[in-house]
C-alpha cells in the first residue's frame, strides 16, 4: 500500500513530504530504527507513523543548517548510521521539503552593561 506522509511544522514554517510503500518499508523496519536510536516515542502506535516524525525532523534540521536541496538532504540520508535512504529504493522517498528560515526580526537582545 501506498502511503503519503504530510509534516508541517510550526504552521507553514517548515515541512517534509514523503511518499511510503508500506510493503517494503514494513512496521519492522521502521522499528529498527526506532530502537537503534532508542528515542522517545508512542510505542503504541504505528512504528512507521512514529518513525516518519523523526524522519521529518531530521529533514528539516538538515534542510535549515545546510540550506541544501532535497537531493542533497536525500544523499545526506545515504550517510546516516541507523536510517533508510530516502529515495524510494526502500521503500521511502522524500518529496517535497522546506527547512526553518531564521529571522533577525524574531531574534530578541538584551544589553547589559556592568
Amino acid at each position: 500500500m501506498i502511503k503519503k506522509y504530510s509534516f508541517d511544522y510550526n504552521s507553514g514554517e517548515a515541512s517534509a513530504c514523503f511518499t511510503v510503500d508500506t510493503d517494503m518499508f514494513t512496521p519492522e523496519v521502521a522499528r529498527t530504527t526506532l530502537e537503534f536510536y532508542t528515542w522517545d516515542y508512542d510505542a503504541e502506535n504505528d512504528p512507521i507513523d512514529e518513525v516518519l516524525k523523526k524522519y521529518a525532523l531530521e529533514v528539516i534540521k538538515i534542510l535549515t543548517t545546510k540550506s541544501c536541496s532535497i537531493e542533497d538532504a536525500k544523499a545526506e540520508f545515504e550517510e546516516y548510521e541507523g536510517f533508510c535512504r530516502l529515495d524510494g529504493s526502500v521503500g521511502i522517498e522524500l518529496t517535497k521539503a522546506t527547512g526553518y528560515r531564521f529571522d533577525e526580526d524574531y531574534l530578541k537582545m538584551t544589553v547589559e552593561t556592568k
